[in-house]
């Protein structure tokens, strides 16, 4: 079993209440002045996270790994990183020797008799960030902290780019990418989301699409945005017309973000890569209120595909079979933000 590393030391805000995290995602070691302030290990310590509307708590472990596992199989990844994002990551690490401003989120089937339990309010101990949706508690352990025994599969949840581009590094021999931090949460505390693809229609009106579309969907239209409820159906909208698009293949194994990157996309946009297509991005969902999707009015000309997120059995099975997912196929939740829990070699 893969064993956690508690941190031999560790950054973060001053502990208390804060509504605002110090700003990491052009580097770390050269802020001035130094907004964060060290806790000495050995230590593990537990971050709860708190949805601020339904209440949803998450509690997980953070400690360290060596970078090695991300190459060994001791961790797994579950989809393909985009390659610029990959040359940003080296470049601004490499610069940072090392520094990482956000750890990389792990998830398991569940945590079981390892999970931490939910913090006492304890403001000060513990750094506590009043997130837009979510209230973060970060707490120190109480008492040293000896290595852990993980349950697997051990997966990357949300990180790849932070956890390739420093087992990369730790390969060609420099001692300062020789550990990644994560902090490991159970997938059956997490929610599993999708992200929302905005497709350049290259000035295709949506009747243009909607005639391409039905060599592969039955096509209805909607009166308003609503998501799907099933797998193997989309919403599409564009330019203020919103349709329901119902697969017509029903043979087709593969996840929904699998089939449509290797079939609708290249068929209907021409679109073979979307790591380095500059015609397709994938966002964070938009809100979905009163059981109607609201999108970015910025968004209005884009072709807009928003699928069903796959489901927690599925996503094990896919990594345990060996097979990656495209990129941004998952939206894991809560994430990790930037500025909380903070790593320096």
């Amino acid at each position: 079993m893969p064993q956690l590393l508690p941190f031999p030391r560790f950054f973060h805000p001053t502990p208390g209440i804060t509504e605002q995290l110090p700003t990491t995602r052009n580097g770390i070691r050269q802020l001035d002045p130094f907004p964060f302030v060290q806790t000495d290990g050995p230590q593990m310590p537990v971050l709860s996270v708190r949805n601020g509307e339904s209440g949803r708590t998450v509690s997980a472990i953070c400690g360290l790994l060596p970078a090695s596992a991300f190459h060994d199989g001791t961790v797994l990844p579950h989809e393909r990183t985009l390659s610029a994002r990959l040359e940003r990551q080296q470049r601004l690490v490499t610069g940072d020797r090392g520094a990482l401003g956000k750890p990389v989120l792990l998830t398991v089937p569940s945590l079981g008799r390892l999970s931490p339990g939910r913090p006492v309010d304890d403001g000060e101990n513990q750094v506590i960030f009043y997130g837009d949706d979510h209230i973060y508690r970060l707490e120190p352990s109480s008492s040293p902290a000896p290595p852990v025994s993980l349950p697997t599969p051990l997966v990357i949840a949300d990180g790849h780019h932070r956890a390739y581009t420093h087992a990369a590094l730790a390969a060609d021999g420099d001692p300062e990418f020789q550990f990644i931090p994560v902090v490991v949460a159970g997938a059956d505390e997490l929610s599993i989301g999708t992200f929302l693809r905005l497709i350049d229609g290259d000035g295709m009106k949506p009747r243009e699409v909607l005639s391409r579309f039905q060599r592969h969907f039955s096509c209805t239209p909607l009166p308003n945005a609503v998501p799907v409820a099933t797998a193997g159906e989309w919403l599409y909208s564009q330019r203020g017309q919103h349709y329901h698009l119902r697969r017509l293949d029903t043979s087709v194994t593969d996840t929904d973000p699998g089939w449509l990157n290797q079939v609708l996309l290249p068929d209907v946009f021409g679109i073979t890569d979307t790591r380095t297509d500059p015609r397709i991005q994938s966002v964070d969902p938009p809100p979905v209120v009163s059981g109607e999707v609201y999108f970015d009015p910025g968004q209005h000309n884009s072709v807009k595909l928003l699928g069903k997120p796959i489901t927690r059995e599925r996503f094990f099975a896919e990594v345990q079979a060996g097979k990656t997912l495209p990129p941004k196929s998952t939206r894991f939740e809560p994430r990790v933000p930037s500025g909380l829990l903070v790593w320096i070699p």
